[in-house]
């Protein structure tokens, strides 16, 4: 048989058993569908359905819980189904997920209602940092309570439902969470999905109570998350492009923000980092920062060739080359900063980064039959160090303060700029 017949030969029986894998999949999906309106009955095939197919689907489920303690979880919440409301179930389901320990594997989270503040996780507690004009006396102000409960128990009920690898994805996550309708009225910390009493510590150690009417996720994203910063530093702005560069004059610096690991249509990579390069090469610089902090991944192969030019570059000195990462550095945006620790001598500078260096990923997905949400799931293990680290940290760590985000400041960059 001629090698273009054996190509051949091998393509249709990978077609066959692809057209059959899904023929049966479609099969099994549909056996979960359920034929009546109860809303028990929907609820119970759509557990019963994540129950069969998320240890099938998932790498390896069981490598942090046990499948005696994931089938008693799943047990317990089709008992209470009938006394439970939509959004306790949808809770009891994140914390399902949750407690497999991989932060790849969750529900697609997407807030329908949600209360109008952006929220960031401080060393000293959870901070305003961005609301509604109408909300304007609140903002920079600590969050101590929502409807009587303190943010110290809410952290510890809201935990149990996010999907992270360590305690600075878990922070990064957090924020979002705690504002959301769905999330609070699930878990019980308020009654009414619409409205809730938040209390406020001010600058001053005043306390502030603030009733609050919950928003679409549309308008919260559209008026305050992506709101614009006025004299921002540099690793907020541009937050619509996923890589872009400057040039430091005074400093003799260049600074690379690289916010995704996804090719730009307007302009692939590869064109933008001869461009890069080429500006190092042709122009006075002394500094290369290569900022990731906020970068939670994609395609990690995209700066590969990057990171190979870099390493031969004059600038792969210590004090000459720096990279940034932060609670947000995830997934493939870990990859690239485990290539520029072992191939470069770049010096890391901010947070330890929310995943780990060693994790589950490539992630797939599918959804629940009846309520079709949709369940995240890992398809492959990432195996860079030899000992399990739960993060990657920097030589220097720098946390950002109230203080510096009220005055625009970003000391990450500062101390990089002072040596």
């Amino acid at each position: 048989m001629s090698r273009k017949k054996r190509f051949l030969l091998v393509l249709l029986i990978l077609i066959s058993v692809y057209t059959i894998y899904h023929i049966i999949d479609k099969i099994n999906y549909n056996k979960y569908v359920s034929k009546s309106n109860d809303r028990v009955d929907m609820w119970e095939k759509d557990i019963d359905y994540l129950a069969y197919n998320l240890p099938k689907k998932h790498k390896d489920l069981f490598y942090k819980v046990s499948k005696d303690d994931f089938t008693n979880q799943i047990e317990n919440l089709k008992k209470q189904i009938r006394n439970m409301e939509d959004d306790e179930i949808k809770m009891n389901i994140q914390k399902i997920i949750a407690s497999i320990g991989d932060g790849h594997t969750s529900v697609n989270v997407s807030p329908r209602k949600i209360f109008p503040l952006q929220l960031y996780y401080f060393n000293d507690g959870i901070y305003v940092i961005n609301t509604l004009d109408e909300h304007e006396e609140i903002m920079y102000n600590k969050l101590k309570e929502i409807n009587g409960i303190s943010i110290d128990n809410i952290i510890e009920n809201v935990s149990l439902i996010v999907s992270h690898d360590n305690e600075f994805g878990l922070k990064n996550d957090l924020p979002l969470r705690i504002v959301s309708s769905e999330v609070l009225h699930g878990l019980g910390i308020i009654d009414n999905p619409d409205v809730a009493k938040f209390v406020f510590e001010n600058q001053n150690k005043e306390i502030l109570e603030v009733e609050l009417e919950s928003i679409s996720g549309e308008k919260y994203f559209d008026n305050i998350f992506s709101k614009e910063r006025k004299d921002a530093p540099l690793y907020m702005r541009n937050n619509d492009q996923y890589y872009w560069f400057e040039y430091l004059e005074n400093e003799k610096t260049v600074y690379f923000k690289y916010s995704q690991c996804v090719n730009m249509k307007d302009k692939p990579f590869k064109e933008f980092s001869k461009e890069l390069i080429n500006f190092i090469n042709s122009n006075d610089v002394e500094k290369f920062v290569i900022d990731v902090r906020n970068n939670g991944g994609g395609n990690s192969a995209i700066l590969d060739g990057f990171i190979n030019e870099i390493s031969k570059n004059k600038l792969n000195k210590e004090d000459n080359l720096f990279v940034i990462i932060g609670r947000r550095t995830f997934s493939s945006a870990i990859l690239n900063s485990i290539s520029l620790k072992e191939k470069t001598k770049a010096t890391f500078v901010g947070e330890p980064t929310g995943g780990k260096p060693n994790h589950f990923g490539e992630v797939k997905s599918f959804k629940l039959p009846n309520s079709q949400i949709t369940i995240n799931y890992s398809s492959k293990y990432f195996k860079h160090y030899k000992e399990d680290i739960p993060f990657l940290s920097p030589d220097k760590i720098i946390e950002l303060t109230i203080d510096n985000y009220m005055k625009n400041n970003d000391p990450v960059l500062e101390y990089i700029l002072s040596i």
